[in-house]
């Protein structure tokens, strides 16, 4: 019961303290081996989402490998380079970690070879709150900045039917909802206290 009330006591701070244009990055958690890639198998996850503005990084190598970020209609719509090395020319093998910039509606990231031959494939649509599918859903985050492909010349204010889950809207019922779950505690609470002073008389 007290992590329930917990969650319901800080979810509305955490909802209204996250910026509306807050820049993410995917972090891939790669292992390399001589010229291969593969998701390193120590981790659960193989990506994790950053909070923070993708900045391509500077090399002084010409032998960098290349990935994309492929959206659900099956365009890149990101890419990055990366040096697996980070400059040291004896690095053969080991655990590396590479930053991507963060795309709405990604569905994979495709990673490649400095001769372009693909080397590895991780899927990130579990990460996506845009889905290609041509419906502005605007209760989900999408709007014509964030999701263009869905959401292109669409008014960015929810209509009636989607507008419970937005915004304002999302704010007052999670106070709703906390405010039945404390009454309940303490009615709970109070019917206890009753009963053991019955059981005491």
């Amino acid at each position: 019961m007290k992590k329930l009330f917990l969650i319901f006591l800080f979810l509305p701070v955490l909802v209204l303290a996250q910026p509306a244009d807050q820049k993410f990055v995917y972090l891939f958690h790669l292992y390399y081996d001589n010229g291969q890639l593969f998701a390193d198998r120590d981790f659960e996850f193989k990506y994790d989402i950053i909070p923070e503005e993708f900045t391509p990084e500077t090399f002084n190598t010409q032998f960098l490998l290349k990935g994309e970020i492929i959206n659900f209609k099956n365009e890149a719509a990101a890419e990055f380079f990366f040096d697996p090395k980070h400059g040291n020319s004896n690095f053969i093998e080991g655990k590396i970690k590479v930053k991507a910039p963060y795309v709405a509606d990604g569905q994979k990231a495709v990673f490649y070879d400095s001769q372009g031959l693909q080397l590895l494939t991780i899927f990130v649509s579990e990460s996506s709150f845009c889905d290609d599918d041509g419906i502005c859903s605007l209760e989900k985050g999408e709007d014509e900045k964030t999701c263009p492909n869905d959401c292109a010349g669409v008014t960015p204010m929810p209509s009636p039917e989607r507008g419970l889950f937005s915004g304002t809207s999302l704010l007052v019922l999670l106070v709703a909802v906390f405010a039945v779950v404390v009454g309940w505690y303490f009615w709970k609470r109070r019917g206890n206290n009753k009963a053991k002073n019955i059981s005491f008389q």
